[in-house]
């Protein structure tokens, strides 16, 4: 008969088994050191983004494994300190060559008042911030004027490359010209789709900053932590890894930086983004000196701003300082006159991309394009007419219905929106819309099996924004399963 003592260890033993599978399957990379900084745990998660084994790394001091110092480890500084560093980002090699960027967050561990190791959590950004690079490289080529489809400053659009013949988009592009003029800060608010950054850029082109550079960032698209460097900068040595490096804020130097989704920026940054914006002048991470900064900030929102502020989504101090004017875009259900022309655009844009010849769409189809409430705008749109002209033969001279992919002839087949069953008689027309655009995403999400990427696609929004729609409307992917098209 076993005694209490061999018993106690078998389940130490076994929960430990237990443990290093649960941290082997999770997909963030956890690590742990001991007191003397030699590493004494390194998962999957780990092996797999730094290109190492754990016969690489366990037994070795950090010092070993990556090209580091005492002074520069953030696991020993953690060590020294036993101060935990929560959620920054971090760049490092290995010692091996192989450069790494996470998101990390590192935490004494004590015995009573001893601290006895250090642990880590970090997320991969590694691909992340190869892609932001290869974006902002991309920018400093356009403006170099390397690519002849792209004006000299990084931009594409003018406000003559808006299309439209309402009265409603003319308003606005009249406004829009209006307000290019001077100098003052823009807040640009539309729904998903309805061509804010177009908006953007031809503000940046009628104005005095048009000889700068556009520059612009998605906020919601970009981990908190990696977007502080982003639009700072940093100096060399601020964090692990980090080089000198400006900011977009300096890259905007006599320009326009747009800040896309600017109500997806954490308050947090909002802060620091609102103290540059006051003073007109940057600090890097890292750097003691501020650098004085002139450049135009347009921002964006998908949501009415007050309500942004109401929710907490915006600062309300950085809303006064970002809104000193705000420009409102239409959502496309709002100016069907526009379907027709934006149609024929599209048509004849695919026309020269796919060799086909169409050169008019059919007056049912029309008719389906104006009863929709296109929840994806212009976009939408662009997306719906690009799929049909897929499918069109080449001696075919109009777009019927029947060149709709499945899913949309079901979707427009014969429709008429029973609209008035999904909304409440007494709600107000944001409640009513907020309410049939719900449905439009369950639908298409079971339709497509709940694959958020598909649905983005197919709903013509970016994966981002379906993400922060599916959160607002509580939806739970996991219980719907199959595609309804009864509105």
């Amino acid at each position: 008969m076993k005694d209490f003592h061999s018993t106690s260890i078998e389940e130490l033993q076994r929960e430990n088994r237990w443990l290093k599978t649960v941290l082997d399957a999770i997909h963030e990379g956890v690590q742990l050191s001991n007191k003397e900084g030699v590493a004494v745990f390194y998962n999957k998660a780990c092996e797999r983004f730094e290109g190492l084994s754990r016969e690489d790394v366990l037994g070795k001091k950090i010092t070993e494994v990556y090209d580091v110092t005492e002074e520069t480890s953030v696991h020993l500084n953690v060590l020294r300190t036993g101060k935990p560093v929560v959620e920054q980002y971090h760049q490092y090699n290995t010692s091996d060559g192989k450069r790494v960027d996470v998101i990390a967050s590192t935490y004494p561990y004590y015995e009573g008042d001893e601290i006895v190791g250090v642990y880590s959590i970090n997320r991969d950004v590694t691909k992340m911030k190869e892609f932001l690079d290869r974006t902002i490289e991309l920018q400093k080529r356009l403006s170099s004027g390397k690519k002849s489809q792209v004006k000299s400053n990084g931009t594409c659009f003018t406000f003559d490359d808006i299309i439209g013949s309402s009265e409603t988009i003319r308003q606005v592009i009249a406004s829009a010209r209006k307000i290019a003029r001077n100098n003052s800060s823009v807040l640009i608010y539309g729904e998903t789709g309805t061509g804010k950054e177009l908006f953007a850029q031809s503000i940046h082109n009628a104005s005095i900053y048009s000889g700068g550079p556009f520059i612009a960032i998605n906020c919601a698209a970009i981990p908190e932590t990696l977007l502080e460097s982003l639009l700072f900068g940093a100096v060399k040595g601020a964090f692990t890894g980090a080089v000198e490096a400006p900011g977009l804020f300096e890259q905007a130097e006599n320009g326009t930086l747009f800040l896309d989704e600017i109500n997806s920026m954490g308050l947090h940054l909002q802060a620091k983004l609102l103290r540059v914006i006051q003073d007109k002048a940057v600090r890097r991470i890292g750097d003691s000196a501020q650098k004085t900064v002139n450049c135009r900030i347009i921002s964006s929102t998908n949501k009415e701003p007050l309500e942004a502020v109401k929710d907490q989504q915006i600062r309300q101090d950085l809303y006064y300082r970002l809104a000193a004017v705000t420009l409102h875009i239409p959502p496309l259900r709002e100016r069907s006159e526009d379907i027709a022309v934006l149609s024929k655009s599209f048509l004849s844009k695919y026309n020269k991309q796919f060799g086909t010849s169409i050169e008019k769409i059919s007056n049912q189809l029309l008719e389906l394009f104006l009863k929709h409430p296109w929840p994806g705008n212009v976009r939408e749109l662009e997306h719906v007419i690009e799929s049909a002209m897929n499918m069109v033969d080449f001696d075919e001279k109009t777009l019927n219905i029947e060149r709709l992919p499945l899913y949309l002839r079901k979707r427009f087949d014969g429709q008429t929106y029973n609209y008035q069953a999904l909304v409440k008689t007494n709600g107000n027309l944001s409640e009513m819309l907020q309410q049939v655009e719900k449905k439009i995403i369950e639908d298409t999400l079971g339709k497509n099996g709940g694959n958020i990427s598909k649905t983005a696609q197919d709903l013509g929004i970016f994966r981002q924004a379906l993400q922060y729609r599916i959160k607002r409307y509580n939806i739970k992917i996991n219980e719907i399963k199959h595609f309804n098209t009864h509105y």
